[in-house]
């Protein structure tokens, strides 16, 4: 789903339907980092604190941003970035996607449908065979009715960094979601997962 503005709408108004885009890394200005920032930080108010200025990013940063905008505000976004993870013995290509965010105010309208419908194209895009996340247990739903599948009894090591910039092991039992894009569901290895890095 790819929602567009009207044309018609009085500038000063907004657009009445924001509009995705999906942008390099390395074609985002800084007003683009800053207003990332704003909607990340609105999102996650329990990591407000990364979110500062033009960082736009807790962890690793994306390869490609999916941004839906109303006018020049950020109203939703996720990030996706190719790498190899070990699973069991296996070295896996995925689409590693966070940063999965829906301004507060427009939560519960279908603009969360639109943006991963968004994420799908972007992986597609990218030629990966599967999308992987990590989320709580609270928004797995959502993520379910969207065509991403649980993966039961694993667990996920990924590196995290604290305040003072060291980083930390961090291993989670549960929320980790794969989509299936360029491969069958039954393509993906067993075993738990090694990010070997930090998560986007």
């Amino acid at each position: 789903m790819t929602y567009q503005a009207d044309a018609d709408s009085p500038a000063d108004d907004g657009p009445t339907h924001p509009v995705f885009t999906t942008v390099a890394e390395g074609d985002l200005t800084l007003d683009d980092h800053e207003a990332i920032t704003a909607t990340l930080a609105r999102a996650f108010p329990s990591y407000d604190h990364w979110y500062q200025g033009a960082r736009s990013w807790a962890g690793m940063q994306p390869e490609l941003r999916v941004i839906a905008r109303a006018g020049d505000v950020v109203v939703a976004h996720a990030g996706i970035r190719r790498q190899f993870v070990t699973v069991g013995d296996v070295d896996q290509l995925v689409g590693a996607v966070g940063m999965v965010a829906v301004s507060p105010i427009l939560q519960g309208t279908g603009l969360g449908t639109g943006l991963l419908s968004s994420v799908d194209d972007a992986l597609s895009g990218l030629g990966v065979p599967f999308g992987l996340l990590e989320t709580g247990e609270a928004v797995q739903g959502f993520y379910r009715r969207h065509g991403w599948e649980p993966l039961d009894e694993v667990t996920g090591h990924y590196n995290a960094l604290t305040a003072d910039g060291a980083s930390t092991l961090v291993s989670q039992d549960e929320g980790w979601l794969i989509r299936p894009r360029g491969a069958d569901r039954e393509a993906w290895p067993d075993g738990d997962i090694r990010w070997n890095g930090q998560m986007v």
